[in-house]
């Protein structure tokens, strides 16, 4: 290898590292918060419950609000399109229904907020946790399949184009389709 090979496979190892610390600080300053909370009485601190709703907003919506945020129909495309993704790469089973329910209930029994933290099954737990380390993975392939929307759109001028927060979960399921396999006859209604 050339010296200017060797200098840029050390730049992204370096790189790679201060990631991973950078990551490990977070979860770190995450899990100090909720033990301060735990000191407290249970409850965690204001900033703590911000930070657990934005990634738990950030892997449902693609949005992070750092407040409670109910399911919204806005943003399914997001959510789906990650839920595929999740699924496909992981081999667990996670459905918008799933998600939908989780975000029914707001509060734990205590009346302390209820987050992805507090997920009983591990479902929405992984789900946030995957999201949380997949964002330019799941951004990527939302790019991949907003491209092949618009591309079904310039060639079937028939086709009523709509925003993609309009699209289905049906449609959202073949455009994966269409990602999966470009020989994919794709039809969206």
């Amino acid at each position: 290898m050339t010296k200017k090979r060797v200098l840029i496979v050390l730049f992204c190892l370096l790189y790679l590292c201060i990631l991973s610390i950078a990551g490990c600080k977070t979860a770190n300053y995450i899990s100090e918060e909720r033990i301060a909370g735990e000191e407290n009485g249970g409850k965690e601190s204001e900033l703590f419950i911000e930070l657990t709703y934005e990634k738990q907003n950030r892997a449902f919506f693609g949005i992070g609000f750092p407040e409670y945020t109910p399911y919204s129909k806005k943003y399914e495309w997001k959510l789906q399109s990650h839920i595929i993704l999740y699924t496909r790469e992981t081999g667990k089973t996670l459905s918008l229904n799933d998600v939908e329910v989780f975000l029914n209930t707001m509060e734990n029994p205590d009346g302390s907020p209820r987050t992805w933290l507090d997920d009983e099954t591990g479902t929405i737990n992984g789900f946030v946790e995957w999201c949380r380390w997949n964002k330019e993975r799941l951004d990527n392939y939302r790019d991949e399949l907003l491209d092949l929307y618009i591309m079904y759109s310039i060639e079937h001028p028939e086709f009523e184009y709509h925003s993609v927060s309009e699209l289905t979960p049906v449609q959202i399921i073949e455009l994966d389709k269409k990602y999966l396999d470009p020989d994919y006859n794709l039809l969206l209604e």
